[in-house]
């Protein structure tokens, strides 16, 4: 028993990546799943959470296999244009995304029944995004050790996300035996190639968002600062994996549960899964089945997980680009905390713009989109060469399954890439 309490009070590295990566993209994505699909595609949740979790486990192993951080040994190997460069991509990535984080802030918030939306002023959305942006720097800011205080603010965001998409999911009723059929791979229309097809309809489209938002390699490759943020050595390679396990488990259980709830309640109904453009939509839609106070509890989840991954993302971005230039190697570095608020205050003026002038963010997101082009696979890579090593021997060695789950998740990425450069030149 007693190691058993010891086990959890080690799991908090995975659960950041999990905050960040279970935001409201993941969410939407879910839900439309289930809208459109019922049960069926249930195996594509898990499918990318075990590529997720190969990604993780290679990389927590490397956070504690190295003495300096990921970009501090590229920097050191291959030089420090190719560590600012790599750094540089995911900051890229990470200010186009922060754009729709801060509108599902304010979407979120629309659950509620704030006048937040195109039907009202746009001064009171712009007022939460400088409110919500100005207490995130504020944290930033206020703690000389960020990593505890925000470890210990998304175990509690995590808790309240899962405990309030769980209310909606008992009230739902799924169907048992038709989430275990869910779980046998089965194809959508066109077949099993449509997956990674550039060609592929809109529903097949919302299956490849679905695998984007929950394989994400960015987040997977923070684990390892978020291990060396903890202390851990390589005597703590297998708390790594625990770690990994229980954040994965998050990930992908919440996924399934949002899935299965709009299976149960949305899909084969009236409801058009194209009118689900944002997690507020979702919510409005169970009103009607669950109740106004259900309801209430969900955008609750949403709008918790929305902060979650609003703070992360950004810590990320800061982190990785502070450390590929070399001037900040934790997040608790002046010049970490520096790129993080410059990541927040561009993502944030961005998505004012855009409400000031009631336009999508289009520009930002296909900035970010095109950053993934170069960016995420350069991440992918980064990890597999790190772990390739010639001078990683006996304890530091790595074990060849993470290099295999990793090589997959390599090429996984690589092919989703390719899709998204195909959609970006037509």
């Amino acid at each position: 028993m007693h190691r058993l309490f010891a086990a959890l009070r080690s799991i908090g590295p995975a659960i950041i990546v999990a905050a960040v990566v279970c935001g409201p993209g993941s969410m939407l994505m879910s839900s439309k799943t289930g809208a459109i699909y019922g049960y069926s595609m249930l195996w594509v949740v898990v499918a990318a959470a075990a590529l997720m979790w190969g990604m993780i486990v290679l990389s927590a192993r490397l956070g504690v296999v190295y003495e300096r951080t990921l970009l501090g040994e590229v920097a050191a190997r291959l030089g420090r244009g190719v560590a600012a460069f790599v750094g540089l991509c995911l900051f890229l990535v990470v200010v186009g995304f922060q754009v729709s984080n801060n509108i599902a802030v304010i979407a979120a918030l629309e659950g509620f029944g704030l006048p937040l939306g195109s039907d009202g002023s746009p001064a009171m959305p712009v007022a939460v995004l400088v409110a919500v942006n100005a207490f995130v720097i504020a944290v930033i800011y206020r703690f000389s050790n960020l990593y505890k205080p925000v470890e210990k603010l998304l175990k509690g965001i995590v808790l309240v996300v899962v405990c309030s998409f769980l209310v909606n999911f008992v009230l739902a009723r799924p169907d048992g035996g038709a989430m275990l059929r869910g779980l046998v791979p089965s194809p959508p229309e066109g077949g099993f190639r449509m997956l990674l097809s550039p060609q592929a309809d809109a529903n097949v489209t919302v299956l490849q968002a679905l695998v984007a938002t929950t394989f994400s390699v960015a987040g997977a490759f923070y684990q390892a600062y978020n291990v060396r943020a903890r202390g851990w050595g390589i005597a703590d390679a297998r708390k790594g994996m625990i770690d990994s396990l229980a954040g994965i488990s998050v990930l992908g259980g919440v996924s399934v549960i949002l899935m299965s709830t709009a299976a149960a309640a949305l899909h084969g109904t009236d409801v058009d899964p194209a009118s689900l453009t944002n997690v507020s939509e979702v919510a409005r839609q169970f009103e009607p089945l669950f109740g106004r106070y259900a309801t209430l509890v969900f955008s609750t989840g949403i709008l918790a997980g929305g902060f979650g991954a609003f703070m992360v993302n950004a810590l990320i971005g800061g982190n990785m680009l502070a450390d590929g230039f070399g001037f900040g190697e934790t997040m608790n570095d002046r010049g970490t905390k520096h790129a993080t608020v410059a990541a927040l205050l561009s993502a944030m003026g961005i998505a004012i713009v855009c409400q000031l002038l009631r336009i999508q963010p289009v520009a930002a997101i296909t900035v970010a989109q095109a950053s993934t082009v170069v960016g995420l696979p350069a991440l992918a890579a980064t990890l597999l060469y790190l772990a390739t090593r010639p001078d990683l021997i006996g304890a530091r060695k790595i074990p060849g399954w993470m290099l295999v789950m990793a090589s997959l998740g390599l090429v996984v990425t690589t092919l989703l890439t390719a899709r998204t450069v195909l959609k970006l030149i037509g």
